[in-house]
């Protein structure tokens, strides 16, 4: 498809399991437009790549991008944006799926009828495979701006649509182990987004879930590579670099309490960024450290 309205990027490895019920849902969308979904499919170890690979014989709008070897999560998220060709790209994990079939038409029609935004989100459910029991997440509606996501990613992925033409440079996120959020930092540093009321995907929670397993420190450390990348390549207002080097610092404060084997260098960083040592976590985590005995 030449020309199409929006784009659904599509990212799977090891999903078997789940592709197909992910694809369908695309599938089913009720639209005005045209759209085609571009899957990057990282070379699965299981059958994965053979179920996609015979929908897209089935379904035209399905563009399986060509790939010979496993690059990672990251670099494969990075290729397929790039390969998306809409004027909005949408975006669904392999594991998740949509329930709402006018959720794309929804959102093309909020972002054409507004345009001060850069991008669309909605509400969604969560589904705990293990205890098969679902829950549902509900958040205000309403403008979700810069500020706010450099506190936290409060935006599902498989819930956004947003403006191809807002990242247009995307090979400094490829070294992140997180994806989404560095994204949202992106398009919202230029236009913020809306989040509608509506609950119309499903965030599927399972022991295959790589994100949801980790441990707090690693989530900490992460957390501080996109609010570094996003300082360093992101362009923004001195007000929106400060904003983000409290991050950095709130952010280093949690991972220094974890007493990290290189707690020096991360407090290090913590000054480097703009911390003192008149702090009163910093202080108790030095002094937990050197004087264990101390407190």
């Amino acid at each position: 498809m030449k020309n199409p309205k929006v784009s659904v990027c599509v990212l799977t490895y090891n999903q078997e399991n789940f592709i197909k019920k992910c694809l369908e849902s695309i599938l089913r969308q009720q639209t005005n437009f045209d759209f085609d979904i571009v899957i990057g499919e990282d070379c699965s170890i299981d059958n994965t790549a053979r179920v996609v690979e015979k929908l897209s014989i089935i379904y035209k709008k399905i563009n399986l991008l060509d790939n010979k070897i496993n690059l990672g999560p990251f670099p494969n998220f990075i290729r397929t944006l790039k390969a998306c060709k809409g004027k909005y790209i949408a975006f669904c994990e392999g594991d998740d799926y949509w329930i709402d079939e006018r959720k794309l038409q929804k959102q093309v029609d909020f972002l054409e009828e507004h345009p001060e935004y850069g991008g669309v989100s909605t509400n969604n459910r969560w589904f705990f495979e293990n205890e098969n029991t679902y829950k549902n997440s509900i958040l205000n509606e309403g403008e979700i701006t810069f500020e706010t996501l450099s506190e936290s990613n409060q935006i599902n992925s498989q819930t956004i649509l947003f403006k191809k033409e807002l990242i247009k440079e995307l090979d400094w996120m490829k070294t992140l182990k997180i994806g989404d959020w560095p994204l949202h930092l992106l398009v919202s540093s230029q236009q913020p987004y809306y989040r509608l009321p509506e609950i119309t995907t499903v965030y599927r929670v399972h022991s295959g879930g790589v994100h949801s397993l980790l441990k707090e420190e690693i989530k900490l450390r992460y957390r501080l590579e996109v609010l570094i990348a996003v300082l360093e390549h992101v362009e923004l207002t001195d007000e929106r670099k400060d904003l983000l080097k409290e991050s950095i610092r709130n952010t280093l404060k949690k991972l220094i309490a974890h007493r990290p084997d290189d707690i020096n260098s991360m407090r290090q960083k913590y000054y480097d960024f703009g911390g003192t040592f008149l702090n009163k976590s910093l202080l108790k985590s030095y002094i937990k450290w050197h004087i264990p005995n101390f407190l």
